[in-house]
């Protein structure tokens, strides 16, 4: 019985290395299918076609942009990353330059966006989407901001996106009712909001001289938000 139990006991080492030694050529096998994936980043694109075949892998060109400093058909960026570990067969995805662009977004920071408007088509490019925000430090209609930066390469018929002051934010104030009250009362009142003024005459329409002058219409309407500079259309009669 000894024996016997003895002789089971080498059988079964045996067979665990046997089955350890199967699994450890498998995984060498599996290791073997797998590559680090080198760096390509800045190396010309003929060089990596050789490079990325000589590992076994496939390669696709995603798109071609410019940059401002890597040479024409340079690779700018790749995926999976370099030090990565792929199998055999997969693809590498990569980005080439174009070379520094002929053209350049145009500084329009600090321009009119009228100006700035010019500026950009004349460049070539097109205005992009615009937005206003307000602002204490720059006056009303200014560029704050644009992107691309400029000096940035931009594709000819490319766009530059505008962020224009909208100026100094101001409370609203809420027009009161002039219409029925006499020309002088509603100046006063006007005056006294701190509003500008223009006082248009018209015809009364045939009515009595003894009649008083008042306050015929009025823009803006009554109950309408007014910014402080604004001016207060006033119209009276004859």
């Amino acid at each position: 019985m000894n024996r016997f139990l003895k002789g089971f006991g080498i059988f079964l080492a045996l067979v665990c290395i046997g089955v350890l030694s199967a699994l450890a050529v498998i995984g060498l096998l599996l290791r073997e299918d797998e590559v680090r994936v080198p760096d390509l980043a800045g190396q010309d694109i003929v060089n990596v076609i050789e490079l990325v075949r000589q590992q076994g892998l496939e390669l696709k060109v995603d798109r071609r942009e410019p940059h401002p400093t890597l040479a024409r058909d340079t690779v700018i960026s790749q995926a999976p990353p370099a030090g990565s570990t792929i199998k055999k067969g997969r693809m590498l995805r990569v980005v080439v330059s174009q070379g520094p662009s002929d053209l350049l977004a145009p500084k329009i920071v600090g321009d009119n966006f009228r100006k700035a408007d010019i500026t950009i088509r004349q460049a070539g490019f097109l205005p992009g989407e615009s937005a206003r925000v307000a602002s204490d430090t720059v006056e009303r209609d200014a560029v704050i901001a644009q992107c691309p930066e400029a000096g940035s390469p931009l594709e000819k018929g490319g766009t530059i996106d505008m962020l224009v002051s909208a100026g100094k934010r101001t409370d609203r104030l809420i027009m009161p009712q002039l219409v029925g009250k006499r020309p002088e009362d509603a100046l006063r009142l006007v005056d006294r909001m701190e509003l500008q003024h223009r006082v248009i005459v018209r015809q009364g329409g045939g009515k009595p001289a003894a009649e008083a002058r008042a306050v015929l219409a009025q823009k803006p309407a009554a109950g309408y938000p007014v910014a402080p500079d604004a001016t207060v259309d006033i119209i009276v009669n004859k």
